[in-house]
Parts: structure tokens; C-alpha cells; sequence
């Protein structure tokens, strides 16, 4: 099991360069991975995903959506810690908003992770 947060953002997403790091992040496929110690952070950006209409209040434009999971869910609490400092990355430089697993959307430095 992993946790997923998902980023809207208003246009083209950029990656590995717009992820922490950003030359630290190894690509399988169309996923980009960051490895921690007994846990790991994949970005991915969604294909034809539409923003829900909480996601749509909180960004009317939004319509890149990129997908950021920490796998295992029971990953240390560094992991963690690396999984919020993406997401937190990816609305800033996208100035998107991030929705948590709740399905509430937040702005970039927001609470609530």
C-alpha cells in the first residue's frame, strides 16, 4: 500500500526539473522515483485526469494533475517527510495546489498534511 497526494496545476509540468533534488530521481517508464532507506517517493503525471470540483474552486484553470506517492505506507517518518517536501515543491513551482487524501485542495504552504 502507499499513501497518494495528487498536485492541479494550471499548466505543463516539468519533471525530474521541477521535483527536489532534482538529480536524484531515477525515471522507470513514466514514473520518476526517489529511493530513502526502505522506502521510496514516485512522481507521475496523470493522462487525461479531470480536476474535481473541489480542485476546480480552489484553482478554476487547473488541469495538469501530478500524482506523488510514498510507498510503503508504513514508511519511516523521514519518508514522510520527503513525500510533503515534493508536494510542497510541485504547487509552489507549478503555483498549484495540492489536494490531501481527504479530497480537500490546499495552496502550496498551506496546513494539513
Amino acid at each position: 500500500m502507499s499513501m497518494e497526494i495528487s498536485v492541479w496545476s494550471r499548466g505543463d509540468v516539468a519533471l525530474p526539473v521541477t521535483l527536489p533534488q532534482a538529480d536524484s530521481w531515477k525515471q522507470y517508464g513514466e514514473e520518476w522515483a526517489y529511493e530513502g532507506d526502505g522506502w521510496q517517493v514516485v512522481v507521475s503525471l496523470g493522462e487525461g485526469d479531470d480536476p474535481d470540483e473541489a480542485v476546480l474552486e480552489a484553482l478554476p484553470e487547473a488541469k495538469t494533475v501530478v500524482y506523488v506517492s510514498l510507498e510503503p505506507i508504513g514508511a519511516a517518518p523521514a519518508g514522510y517527510q520527503w513525500l510533503e517536501e515534493v508536494f510542497r515543491a510541485l504547487a509552489r513551482q507549478s503555483s498549484g495546489v495540492w489536494v490531501d487524501p481527504n479530497g480537500v485542495p490546499h495552496g502550496a504552504d498551506d496546513a494539513g498534511f
